[in-house]
């Protein structure tokens, strides 16, 4: 802030009660009629000259007076130019009425009447116009036309844009009217700094710091290019390579298709001669197949089984772990699935009655000198599981699941005395196996016989008080054997 707005800003008060004082003194004693401001010179390119100030009316009159129109009011011929950063306009001619609106620095507004030092105006655009009243410090009279600058905060909206002259020749005048001094002429091509707006004018920036307006007709926004000249050729040259390179790989891309064309055309072909294969050999395939039970061919079905059973009883029936030996035979229809049929041929032997077992079958209970013959039928259905993951030496192995039925039949002999008893039951067991050669493999397997059969208890045998009752026994065994495919 200026030094001269500073103190008129803080002592603004004091000032206007001065000028007051003063010009209704001089009206008193002086005695002389107010002359008129001398009329306005508009005649445009010229330099105006600023008119006499008009004398204003009196503060206070003396006693036995009265005020006249014409002593208060009056035409005047001039506007009025804000010298000030910003000038306050005022609701009535007192300091104390309520501020409407600030004028700019260098803002020209028009005059309706003049009171001791206040100045009513007229002020904003034509659709808007505004009413109101500033006082005489930080005005000065001219001869411009009315306009409002574009304030600070309007002025950083301009901030980095630029205008571009369109037309041959244009004017930048003082102020946004046809009427205003010509500050320079401008031509096509030009670009200035942009700084605000009024109506149909831009204000520009010139060379020397002096802003001026220019009509927006002949002017337009300016965006700076993007790149240079030299890039522009780079990029042009850059374009024309690829293109060519476009081309290439066009050329390129146009010989892959016909290429890929024929391709596929072998490939249908081939598809054709494989599809046709197929069916040529699902026919064979179907003539080839043979009945799941014609006999030409159990010659590649069949296994002869050869091996060892060691089989143990449960403890309620009173026999003894006996060594089985027996023959069998395999009937393989699938890649899994087998069944087989083993007979096993033993000799059980009797336990010894003790405190923990006293049972023997019924049949077998009873007589005091026996020997037991034991034929033990087994149907079995096999699956292979193949190797079992992560496990040692199974992992390598060829495992099965078995599942079935068995026939236990024990014939005793006492005394000529012949007696049979048959236990009939589930069986249950797993295996695993190796082949050794092409048509010899190893197998070995445990197995679970699940029945139940009457068992008499042999302690009271000599007062003859057997007391029988009823078991269920799991007998777990343990087979052993060679397998021969014919």
């Amino acid at each position: 802030m200026k030094l001269s707005d500073f103190i008129l800003t803080r002592f603004h008060l004091p000032l206007v009660a001065a000028v007051v004082f003063f010009t209704a003194a001089g009206e008193l004693f002086a005695q002389q009629p107010a002359q008129p401001a001398a009329p306005a010179d508009t005649t445009a390119g010229t330099s105006p000259q600023l008119p006499p100030a008009e004398p204003s009316a009196p503060a206070k009159l003396p006693p036995g007076m009265t005020a006249k129109p014409s002593e208060f009011e009056s035409q005047v011929g001039y506007n009025l130019k804000i010298t000030v950063r910003m000038s306050p306009v005022y609701e009535d001619s007192t300091l104390t009425s309520g501020v409407i609106a600030y004028l700019p620095k260098g803002s020209v507004v028009g005059v309706l009447t003049e009171q001791d030092t206040w100045y009513k105006i007229e002020f904003g655009p034509e659709e808007q116009r505004q009413q109101g009243w500033v006082i005489s410090y930080g005005v000065e009279r001219t001869h411009e036309l009315e306009h409002i600058v574009t304030n600070r905060e309007d002025a950083s909206r301009w901030e980095g844009q630029r205008v571009k002259v369109v037309t041959g020749e244009t004017l930048i005048r003082s102020f946004p009217s046809t009427g205003a001094d010509v500050l320079l002429r401008a031509y096509r091509n030009e670009i200035f700094n942009l700084a605000g707006e009024a109506e149909d004018y831009y204000m520009v920036e010139l060379s020397n710091a002096v802003k001026g307006w220019v009509w927006r007709g002949d002017v337009e926004i300016y965006v700076e290019p993007k790149y240079s000249r030299s890039q522009v050729q780079e990029m042009i040259a850059a374009a024309k390579a690829q293109d060519k390179r476009l081309e290439q790989l066009q050329s390129l891309l146009a010989d892959l298709n016909s290429r890929g064309q024929r391709v596929g055309q072998e490939l249908d072909a081939l598809q054709k001669l494989q599809e046709e294969a197929l069916a040529r050999a699902a026919h064979a395939a179907r003539q080839q197949r043979k009945s799941f039970f014609q006999l030409d061919s159990l010659k590649n079905r069949l296994t002869l089984n050869a091996g060892f059973l060691r089989q143990g009883f449960g403890s309620d029936l009173g026999l003894a772990n006996t060594m089985f030996k027996g023959l069998g035979l395999n009937y393989k229809p699938g890649e899994r699935l087998s069944f087989e049929v083993n007979m096993f041929n033993g000799s059980p032997a009797l336990r010894q009655p003790g405190s923990k077992q006293a049972s023997l079958p019924s049949s077998l209970s009873g007589l005091d000198t026996l020997s037991v013959k034991g034929k033990f039928w087994q149907v079995e259905a096999r699956v292979d599981i193949g190797g079992l993951r992560g496990v040692p030496i199974l992992s390598r192995m060829d495992n099965y699941l078995t599942g079935g039925f068995g026939h236990l039949n024990l014939q005793s002999t006492a005394a000529g005395i012949v007696s049979n008893q048959s236990l009939w039951g589930a069986i249950l067991g797993w295996g695993f196996g190796k082949r050794l050669f092409a048509k010899l493999h190893f197998d070995l397997g445990l197995r679970l016989f699940l029945t139940s059969t009457n068992v008499s208890d042999v302690r009271f045998q000599g007062m003859g008080l057997l007391e029988s009752k009823k078991v269920f026994l799991i007998n777990i065994g343990t087979a052993i054997g060679m397998n021969w495919q014919f």
